[in-house]
């Protein structure tokens, strides 16, 4: 087993990275000084999965456990459900001493988080993540929240667990689809601050996950380490952490125009990091050669669902909910290499709208060669 600390001035924590770590996580609860009575929130389906590889083991501990479902998927991540959650602690008579859990992907662990940050002002939680992409980046650093109508991530609150406990053999039953979705995330991480790990996956990424479980362990312990780092630096996004939004701006705006159902949100910042190096080598902040690498390695990962079929309207429309948007410029993080990006406070619009009529007109060339 790995850890990695993750120091803040109020509230540091330890991330716990290991294969088949379960069993253990009732122990290092103790230590932690959890109280003997814990709230699992989870989905059915996780719980169906993974559920009685945990809950055992907590029960063995001496834990008193009870277990909340809650359905998984973005259109699910809503006040609605935070309701439905806050309607359950009271019933399971719930203190300022109670503990929740999250077992799953980023949406079951945000909606819990946001639901501990709120409830009698703030309880503490454990994240147990389920997914790639919740392992390397959702369940680190403490950005709890939902989505309303009108965008994504909308009400939230920065509010950081207590522990963290990765465990990769958990990816053994995700959808490759899903799997995938993390991938793109992870090669995020390796634009932003290490070409060594870009290099990794754009040469390994076939091995994963089955086949190499120590390269896969590596690679979530590199992404996780990275996010640590930033978050101990910038705990509440006063700058530096705003860099982990590489082609989130984009991709949440595709998502959005897509209705949160056609995009995993790695496939959605998958597209977004393909036009950020788009524009970043239009605004003469990447070279060419770089900038096409990037591309080339996020198609190789995996199939990119088509966005042929949107306009230039349907995306730049979600980013007017964007709080990065402004009338005239856009704040964009951009990559000027592998490995190294900046925040570009004033992106001009007319240079974004030109990049995704671009993008887009490619991607209708890409799907009449397909069909």
């Amino acid at each position: 087993m790995q850890q990695i600390h993750l120091a803040l001035p109020e509230k540091s924590y330890d991330i716990h990275i290991g294969m088949d770590l379960l069993p253990l996580v009732p122990p290092l609860l103790r230590e932690a000084g959890a109280p003997l009575f814990l709230i699992v929130i989870s989905s059915p389906a996780i719980l169906k999965l993974h559920g009685s590889a945990l809950l055992k083991p907590l029960e063995e501990e001496g834990f008193q456990v009870e277990t909340l479902t809650i359905p998984e998927g973005e259109p699910h991540k809503n006040l609605r459900t935070v309701e439905n959650i806050l309607t359950s602690l009271v019933k399971f008579k719930a203190n300022r001493k109670s503990w929740l859990l999250a077992l799953g992907g980023g949406v079951i662990g945000d909606i819990t988080g946001f639901a501990a940050a709120v409830f009698l002002r703030g309880i503490e939680y454990v994240q147990v993540p389920t997914t790639f992409l919740a392992q390397i980046d959702s369940s680190i650093g403490g950005k709890t929240g939902v989505n309303l109508p009108s965008g994504k991530n909308l009400v939230g609150a920065f509010h950081q667990p207590q522990s963290v406990f990765i465990d990769p053999s958990l990816l053994s039953t995700l959808p490759s689809r899903e799997f995938h979705s993390g991938l793109f995330e992870a090669i995020k991480y390796g634009i932003l601050q290490n070409a060594e790990l870009f290099a990794l996956l754009e040469n390994h990424h076939a091995d994963l996950p089955g086949k190499n479980p120590q390269l896969l362990e590596k690679i979530i312990h590199d992404c996780a380490a990275i996010k640590a780092e930033i978050v101990s630096r910038d705990e509440k996004e006063g700058r530096l952490r705003m860099i982990l939004n590489l082609g989130h701006t984009l991709g949440h705006a595709l998502e959005a125009a897509t209705q949160y159902s056609y995009l995993t949100l790695g496939e959605a910042v998958g597209h977004g990091m393909i036009l950020a190096a788009d524009l970043a080598c239009r605004l003469k902040m990447l070279k060419e050669i770089d900038s096409q690498r990037i591309e080339k390695t996020i198609r190789s990962l995996a199939p990119l669902p088509s966005v042929h079929f949107l306009s230039q309207e349907a995306i730049l429309q979600p980013m007017q909910a964007d709080k990065k948007f402004s009338a005239l410029h856009l704040r964009m993080v951009l990559p000027t290499k592998i490995g190294k990006v900046e925040i570009l406070d004033d992106t001009p619009r007319e240079m974004v709208e030109a990049t995704v009529l671009e993008y887009l007109e490619q991607e209708r060339q890409r799907n009449k060669k397909a069909d």
